[in-house]
């Protein structure tokens, strides 16, 4: 038995720009052909366990699901972990942002509500990873959170021409959290000693997969810490060459790694 990791956004979710219009089904064949073959199909994204049910209606299956960058974890037994941070830092950086007059967006998961800053700059609507039916969030403001609460997640929207100089400047403020980047208009912020890569070690123990077992697909920085530990790793074409250097192969499609597995 085999594992392979596969994000969802830009990766088994093709962007809009890709030439195969139809990438989409035929990423999702292959990787029911990769299941009918007794292998495990792992999907590790940013996005929240609120996604999994979608996930697994376009599969046809319920998968195993690593969402918020490794703070949800669902298993096909039902089994689920979970692993927060405070609202508090949430609060912190909507003011840190404001100050500081970045351009810039904050997000948060709260009690099954999607939230964010009424004081924002960023234009969200706008931005590359936005995405329409997103209109059920809710506009909110932090002073009135309850800084006891606590969050898997927290995503930050940022022009792309500023993420790595916000990102850093989070990371100067020592929260006790881990930072990342799921895209080059986004900041991801979780729990600390949490990400995708830490997720899917505890999940191989878990199937007892070895790590020459262990396939993955990514395509953005928050996938490097999944390529550091597989036995093979595959990035999508579109990907910034950092992350394309850290993977074993780069690949135009979830469907063409599936293919190159099967031939090995």
């Amino acid at each position: 038995m085999k594992m392979i990791v596969c994000d969802l956004d830009g990766t088994l979710y093709p962007r809009k720009d890709v030439l195969n219009k139809n990438q989409l089904a035929d990423n999702l064949t292959a990787v029911r052909k990769w299941v009918e073959k007794g292998n495990v199909f792992v999907a590790a994204t940013a996005r929240g366990i609120h996604h999994y049910e979608e996930l697994s209606d376009k599969l046809g299956f319920k998968p195993d699901f690593i969402g918020s960058n490794g703070a949800e974890v669902v298993y096909t037994s039902g089994e689920m972990t979970l692993k927060q941070i405070p609202i508090q830092v949430y609060i912190d950086l909507c003011h840190f942002i404001e100050e500081n007059e970045f351009d810039a967006s904050v997000a948060t998961g709260l009690n099954n509500e999607w939230i964010w800053n009424t004081k924002d700059k960023y234009p969200i609507a706008g931005a590359k990873t936005y995405i329409p039916s997103w209109d059920y969030i809710r506009l909110c403001d932090p002073d009135k959170l309850d800084p006891k609460d606590k969050t898997e997640r927290i995503q930050i929207f940022v022009p792309p021409s500023l993420r790595d100089a916000l990102r850093d400047a989070i990371i100067d403020r020592e929260y006790l959290v881990s930072v990342t980047c799921s895209d080059d208009d986004l900041i991801d912020i979780g729990p600390i000693n949490c990400s995708k890569g830490i997720s899917i070690q505890e999940m191989a123990r878990k199937y007892d997969v070895d790590k020459e077992d262990i396939i993955v697909i990514g395509d953005s920085h928050n996938d490097i810490s999944m390529f550091e530990l597989a036995g093979r790793s595959y990035c999508i074409d579109h990907a910034e060459e950092k992350v394309k250097r850290c993977a074993d192969y780069v690949v135009s499609s979830v469907e063409e790694a599936i293919m190159k597995e099967f031939d090995m």
